[in-house]
């Protein structure tokens, strides 16, 4: 993978490459699987292109379903993956974790502004057969439809108005099923997303020595960069106490937002498990949160990045919402159990009841 930032290693970094494009490896990730066979692309090997305009670690995880769907699809296509107005988690803590689906990664493209210097970064992206636009402004993405060299041109804009393919039946407010949509009216056919993170050996070794067979897990995730989005820190450890008198151990996931909250469980619950945290480095490992979210029989978190990680993982998930609305932002866990604020009263998070997350902890857990 090939990766870039900025505007001047952009024309480098998109120079088309004239030989047709290795067959990656057949992965089970990666294969078509039985079932109906998507459509061909216009060009076969000439690649696909995806743009987004801001990516966060919650937008690099839940886009992973995305990528899992387009190689199960088109498993012979090299992808370029472009954000437009910010840097992305697949440059940095989820470099890894792409590297086997993702040719080229550039960011910040920026395609918007200026103008005409936009203009020409724009031209300067390959020719592809398939471009996937994530950004809903109207008037974006009809500059690049005008100006990308796309056989096929996707858009998730209210009434998929710039689409070669327009999705049949009504627009979903979920961004991840949008983007399904989007794909499935290329492809003809209901398409796979599920996929598996690969891990290396040696974070896979650590979490089982830190969470060995014969116990069942229960984490939790109690921060997040937006105070609002926060359920009060007393409710956790009062729910870690229930965890712990459930014959469970429960398994704290915390990054380095989160150092702040990392005396205080200590002290209140000394026998839980903090993966990866210490007194001065709490946490932020992502690796290590994949491979640890995957031992947990379910979890509970916020609409956080953190959530959207476990999802992918393959983690049951309780997820509280507050003043952010889940139609837009669940993640795609399944099993899953949403609690939302609104449901009680008003958009405070913290009117979310302690009970009501026992009860779908207890119902994950079976």
């Amino acid at each position: 993978m090939q990766t870039g930032g900025g505007a001047g290693s952009f024309a480098r970094a998109m120079r088309h490459d004239s030989a047709p494009p290795s067959q990656p490896d057949q992965n089970p990730d990666q294969s078509p699987g039985p079932g109906p066979r998507p459509r061909p692309l216009p060009h076969p090997g000439r690649g696909i292109v995806v743009i987004s305009e801001r990516e966060s670690l919650g937008d690099g995880f839940y886009k992973l379903h995305l990528i899992w769907a387009l190689k199960r699809a088109y498993p012979a296509e090299k992808i370029t993956w472009v954000v437009s107005e910010s840097d992305t988690p697949y440059r940095g803590v989820m470099a890894r974790i792409v590297a086997p689906y993702l040719d080229r990664v550039i960011a910040p493209a920026r395609l918007r502004r200026p103008w005409l210097a936009a203009v020409r970064r724009l031209h300067a992206l390959p020719p592809c057969s398939l471009a996937i636009d994530n950004r809903s402004n109207n008037g974006v993405v009809l500059a690049t439809r005008l100006l990308l060299r796309a056989d096929l041109y996707q858009a998730a804009t209210p009434g998929y108005l710039f689409c070669s393919r327009r999705p049949s039946g009504w627009r979903s407010p979920h961004k991840l099923t949008r983007l399904m949509k989007l794909l499935e009216a290329v492809a003809g056919c209901p398409i796979d997303n599920r996929g598996e993170i690969a891990l290396p050996d040696a974070v896979i070794a650590a979490v089982v020595a830190l969470m060995p067979e014969g116990r069942r897990y229960v984490g939790l995730a109690p921060g997040s960069t937006n105070p609002a989005r926060i359920w009060p820190l007393d409710n956790y450890i009062a729910l870690a106490r229930w965890i712990v008198s459930r014959g469970w151990q429960p398994v704290f996931l915390l990054g380095p937002f989160e150092r702040k909250m990392l005396a205080p469980l200590r002290k209140a619950l000394p026998d839980a498990l903090y993966p990866g945290c210490s007194e001065t480095d709490p946490g932020g490992n992502v690796e290590l949160s994949v491979a640890v979210s995957r031992r947990l029989g379910a979890a509970v978190g916020h609409d956080t990045g953190t959530s959207h990680l476990m999802a992918a993982a393959g983690t049951p998930l309780v997820t509280l919402f507050g003043p952010s609305d889940s139609r837009i932002w669940a993640p795609n866990a399944k099993p899953a159990v949403i609690l939302r604020a609104r449901d009680y009263g008003g958009r405070e998070i913290e009117r979310i009841p302690l009970a009501a997350v026992k009860d779908a902890v207890a119902q994950l857990m079976g």
